[in-house]
């Protein structure tokens, strides 16, 4: 469990793997190790300051350090002969080692992990007890020569020897066990009452550094992020109908100002604590993000698409959303920076679940072209038209050229993204030469890049024409799973791409990296695999993670409407079967004779009742378990894995037969003296099979088993015969 968080270094797990494996040996007697107590003591006091250099000195986080100390701790114990109490103590931290990795692991691997974890205790604590209960018993026979254990259970007639329990005894015992602890554990997790925050911290994990999400990215960071396939999110959408299946992009940094190689936010965020940043409105659990909206939803209600995010622990605290957020819930805080980007509080040990709606209506070219208005606000001109000091004047020049003749802004917009797809490639293997400007290296020397110098280009360009333009790094919208219909993003969907601004429309969105820049995703069965993996991964992120007060409210109402649905058919049922017995009656005594009933379909209405179902396969399932148990546990069945117990199991068949009619064997019998008491040919041919199984060591031919059966089929009709033919 520890290995699976991914949090303990290889050399560590290599050493420890060792030590279990020589632990092993040594505990099975076959590497005679001895170590000294004293020798244990005096270490575990010079490994007692290692957690602290480990931490402070040797740069590694506090709970990688705990988990050093516990191998060390453990590892004492495992090269060492160990008594009881150093089984327990090892069991006790075992226990804490599942503890440490439940902190750093909600996932269903964790849940996985755990059915192992407990299957394992189960198995082990039961195999110690009965470790513990057989030296004990050999401890106060001293006097008694014996290697093993000697198994039996007293009847009335004789004692009978069994055979020492076997290994899937164990296996059985500890899987239902396993079952019995979750059966009964779900109804308590059902009811349990939720008092923590949903998105609360869920353990010591160190979230995933994201470059390119921060307020200053270099230029080619997003390229390399790209690289990762690590998960980053998964994303449930409900689109308008006109919108259905409509590729979207997980709005997350915007940056305006670019000094020739690095682009960053000039309102200088950091985290939350922003310049210009301003906490966004909460009403109820409700962060209206566009406060105009609030009062007039129902107008922008047909154009808005539902986003639930499950946003992986990650060291940035970035808000990823469509375009034009409406409201948010489900955040701990909000902040949104005079660049439309939101943020909330350090989420690097914990999932982020939130809910959010935007406005993502589409605007036709032919809607943009009606306005062509260059009237800007000063402020965003200034801010969103910058170009740094050394610009190169081959991209005006190249821009003016490809916007020469176009009439409307749209158009020149266009012109460019279009440029950009058609005339250069994309790729992620980015060849430089000694050009000092990359962008003008990109667009005249090597002609191949990535989505962050497309973008980077296009915004450049659209600035040397007067219109605003700032990129916006985010996310394509991700991998889509039929299996649950919810889309996956993982770091290698990381893009950038293009905002401009339109006085009437605000901020729209453009992206002039080609085609090839566009995650695509296999198909086949490894794929399919993928999926169905992913889809158990969202139902345990919806139904256990996320499981809270909410969710709880909304099961009790399903269940008490369950119920009520149930008493209403029943009563229903009851009611009319009343009526039609009242009508049967008074038909009968006003006319004297029974009106003609179709008992049949009557019958047939009664026997097909759900309820009646019901009892009818539960009458089934127990029936079929009895007759299978039977055959299963049939000394016939068992002769071939148990030759002694089964005859010691036909022999006691035969004294219940005959105990039955009255021939008891007293306990001081032998099973000849017994036979020769009875005098009945059957019970002294029975009798002598049994000894040469369970004293002679031999086997039974196939036709004396069958023999055994008619022998002990001709003593159940003699019990049936009366007593004066005895």
């Amino acid at each position: 469990m520890l290995v699976a968080t991914r949090q303990v270094d290889t050399l560590a797990v290599a050493l420890f793997s060792i030590v279990l494996i020589l632990g092993w040996h040594i505990d099975a007697e076959r590497l005679k190790w001895r170590i000294s107590p004293k020798l244990v003591g005096w270490m575990m006091l010079v490994f007692l300051p290692f957690p602290f250099i480990d931490w402070f000195v040797l740069g590694s986080s506090p709970i990688v350090s705990l988990i050093h100390f516990i191998f060390f701790a453990s590892t004492m114990k495992l090269i060492q002969q160990k008594r009881n109490r150093d089984w327990l103590w090892l069991y006790v931290v075992s226990f804490f080692q599942m503890l440490l990795a439940a902190g750093m692991m909600i996932d269903t691997t964790f849940f996985i992990l755990l059915l192992v974890f407990l299957f394992s205790a189960v198995s082990t604590l039961v195999s110690f007890e009965v470790r513990r209960a057989k030296f004990d018993l050999e401890t106060t026979r001293q006097d008694q020569e014996a290697e093993e254990t000697e198994y039996w259970r007293e009847t009335a007639s004789a004692r009978n020897l069994l055979s020492p329990p076997r290994w899937h005894s164990l296996a059985y015992f500890s899987a239902l066990s396993l079952f019995s602890i979750l059966l009964l554990a779900t109804p308590l997790f059902l009811a349990m009452p939720r008092l923590a925050l949903r998105n609360s911290g869920a353990g010591w994990l160190q979230g995933n550094a994201l470059s390119g999400f921060s307020d200053t990215v270099h230029l080619g960071d997003v390229g390399q992020l790209k690289l990762n396939p690590q998960l980053v999110m998964r994303v449930r959408v409900v689109q308008p109908p006109d919108q259905y299946r409509t590729p979207l992009r997980w709005r997350g940094v915007t940056l305006d100002f670019y000094d020739g190689s690095n682009w960053r936010d000039s309102s200088n965020l950091r985290r939350g604590n922003k310049i210009g940043a301003r906490p966004v409105t909460k009403h109820g659990g409700t962060y209206w993000v566009d406060e105009s909206v609030e009062t007039n939803h129902a107008k922008v209600l047909p154009y808005v698409t539902q986003q639930t995010f499950y946003l992986e622990p990650l060291s940035t605290a970035t808000i990823f959303a469509a375009p034009n957020p409406i409201w948010v819930e489900g955040l701990p805080s909000l902040w949104k920076d005079t660049s439309d980007g939101l943020w909330t509080s350090n989420h690097a040990v914990n999932r982020l679940v939130y809910q959010v709606e935007s406005d993502t209506r589409q605007f036709s070219d032919k809607q943009l072209r009606k306005e062509n208005s260059s009237e800007y606000d000063p402020e965003i001109k200034v801010r969103y038209t910058q170009l740094p000091i050394n610009f190169d004047a081959r991209i005006r020049d190249l821009a003016t050229a490809v916007t020469k003749g176009a009439a409307t802004q749209i158009d020149a917009i266009r012109r460019i993204e279009n440029h950009l797809r058609e005339q250069y490639k994309y790729s992620l293997d980015l060849r430089r030469t000694d050009e000092t400007d990359p962008v003008a290296d990109f667009l005249f020397n090597v002609r191949v890049g990535h989505c962050e110098y497309f973008a980077t280009s296009m915004a450049l360009m659209l600035r040397t024409q007067g219109i605003p333009a700032r990129i916006v790094n985010g996310f394509q919208m991700g991998e889509y799973t039929d299996v649950s219909d919810f889309y996956t993003v993982r770091q290698s969907d990381a893009h950038s791409w293009v905002e401009a601004y339109f006085p009437r429309y605000g901020w729209l969105t453009f992206d002039p990296t080609p085609a090839a820049g566009l995650s695509a995703y296999e198909n086949g069965w490894t794929a399919t695999m993928r999926h169905y993996s992913e889809a158990v991964e969202m139902f345990w992120l919806e139904h256990v993670i996320g499981f809270g007060v909410s969710e709880q409210t909304t099961m009790a109402y399903r269940a008490q409407r369950l119920i009520s649905d149930y008493q209403g058919d029943t009563s229903a049922w009851v009611t009319k079967w009343k009526m039609r017995i009242g009508d049967w009656l008074k038909s009968f005594s006003q006319e004297g004779s029974l009106r003609p009933i179709n008992w049949t379909a009557q019958v047939r209405e009664i026997l097909l009742h759900p309820a009646l179902l019901a009892l009818y396969f539960i009458g089934l399932a127990i029936g079929g378990f009895v007759l299978w148990r039977k055959r299963e546990m049939s000394w016939r069945r068992r002769f071939r894995q148990d030759a002694v117990g089964s005859a010691v199991a036909f022999y006691q068949e035969m004294l219940d037969i005959l105990t039955r009619v009255g021939q008891t064997r007293a306990p001081d019998q032998t099973p000849l003296e017994f036979a020769h008491m009875v005098v009945q040919p059957n019970v002294t041919e029975i009798t002598q099979l049994y000894q040469k199984v369970r004293f002679g060591g031999e086997s039974l031919s196939e036709i004396e088993i069958k023999r055994i059966e008619i022998l002990l089929k001709e003593l159940r009709e003699l019990k049936a015969q009366p007593k004066s033919h005895k």
